[in-house]
């Protein structure tokens, strides 16, 4: 997975990040806005050694609690305010969706993320985030909120709904289709029946 580009990784993403946000009390948007800035709205996102992807859509490590697959990647972290690179070991996924199930699992079940769930500003969670060491980027909230704010993330949120409300909508209309038959074929019998 690839996308070719924001209208697409949102597209993509939408229906995952609305399951997710769902169970964690938030705005879905915001965690979308987590993902993009994340993989650099998918085009950045952790590789294995045989070239696939890794599908980590929030940079979560694979540390002691992690028994699945992992990628090993170079990354930035801020330690006593300076920057440094290091080799970090990563959790993989076989799908972008099962690293947003994940994702909402990881955050649900870690007591120092508390404050963050239920938020439904968007700034408040991001903060929460930050504020309980999700990221050590001290501007990592305020870069979440960036991408949030942008027109380009908005526009394509607007079109991943919209083509979701479409597709809801064509889907309702196959079905009521679909029992058209029967209920002809119900009432022809009925009728068939009182003659």
């Amino acid at each position: 997975w690839r996308p070719q580009d924001r209208d697409q990784f949102v597209a993509d993403l939408w229906p995952h990040a609305q399951q997710a946000a769902e169970s964690l009390g938030v705005d879905a948007r915001v965690l979308l806005a987590q993902a993009a800035l994340e993989t650099g709205w998918g085009q950045h996102v952790m590789q294995r050694r045989d070239g696939r992807s890794s599908h980590n859509l929030f940079g979560i490590k694979a540390d002691g609690r992690w028994d699945g697959e992992q990628v090993s990647h170079r990354t930035v972290e801020y330690r006593h305010g300076v920057l440094q690179r290091e080799q970090a070991a990563f959790r993989a996924y076989p799908t972008p969706a099962h690293s947003i199930a994940d994702y909402a699992d990881f955050i649900r079940g870690n007591p120092r993320y508390a404050d963050a769930l239920g938020n439904a500003d968007p700034r408040r969670y991001a903060t929460e985030l930050q504020r309980a060491g999700y990221a050590t980027d001290p501007a990592y909230a305020r870069k979440i909120m960036n991408i949030f704010n942008s027109d380009e993330f908005q526009y394509a949120v607007a079109v991943a709904q919209s083509r979701q409300r479409l597709a809801a909508t064509e889907a309702q209309e196959v079905s009521s289709v679909d029992t058209q038959p029967k209920q002809l074929l119900d009432t022809a019998s009925a009728r068939a029946g009182e003659g």
